[in-house]
């Protein structure tokens, strides 16, 4: 199965850049971190959880972008600081796909507003867009995957956590058959060994209450 891109107006220069910088503001409080996305289906049923590094290099990709002036790091901190020019910026494939994506990039990266989205494994077949695992809702998705080879191997790197490797502006459930509301999500920097920030909860108060069953049930140190 595969689905469209949706017709997308065309952006101006202005609108572009301003889209950009607003996304990259929403990125920054979680750029070059990792967190960790607690789900259920269910109050009666267990938590599952999901890991992933957004680094700042990955931003440019999620926008649909390539620069000839800048490498990715330098293409996030340009758009977060309001200095990116449309000089920089050329579609990574065409202007189509790079406005559908520019058309929800800003509301998929609101991982702080996450009442509004779902999480959910990949488990409906599509042409193309390979991920295993997609936060979103009805009108976008970002895609990850986990599945990070080691340098000049064909070995998957089990040491490392996902990363976020797409974004698109088609339904999550045109992706995953069963999302599941995303209940918590915690963060920790690179150089912590444990999750020390909650990031988002679904209701205020609820992960103290349920802080030592999840412990307790996922074995992770919180």
């Amino acid at each position: 199965m595969k689905y469209g891109i949706k017709n997308e107006k065309i952006l101006t220069s202005e609108e572009v850049l301003a889209i950009l910088h607003r996304s990259a503001v929403r990125y920054s409080e979680y750029a070059d971190t990792t967190l960790l996305f607690l789900f259920r289906e269910k109050k009666t049923e267990g938590y599952n959880f999901y890991e992933v590094r957004f680094g700042k290099h990955n931003f440019m990709h999620l926008a649909g972008m390539k620069s000839e002036m800048f490498n990715a790091v330098e293409f996030y901190e340009a758009c977060l600081n309001g200095m990116v020019t449309q000089k920089a910026c050329t579609p990574r494939r065409d202007r189509k796909t790079m406005y559908s994506k520019l058309a929800v990039l800003e509301q998929m990266l609101d991982l702080r507003n996450s009442k509004c989205y779902k999480i959910g494994e990949k488990d409906l077949v599509t042409r193309e867009n390979d991920f295993e695992m997609a936060t979103g809702n009805a009108n976008g998705v970002i895609g990850y995957d986990a599945r990070i080879k080691i340098k000049g191997s064909d070995k998957v790197d089990r040491a490392k956590a996902a990363i976020p490797t797409t974004l698109l502006n088609a339904p999550i459930t045109a992706y995953c058959s069963r999302p599941d509301k995303i209940m918590f999500i915690l963060q920790k920097s690179d150089r912590e060994n444990t999750y020390s920030r909650l990031f988002y909860e679904i209701k205020k108060g609820l992960f103290q209450t349920e802080k030592e069953r999840i412990k307790e049930q996922l074995k992770i140190d919180l």
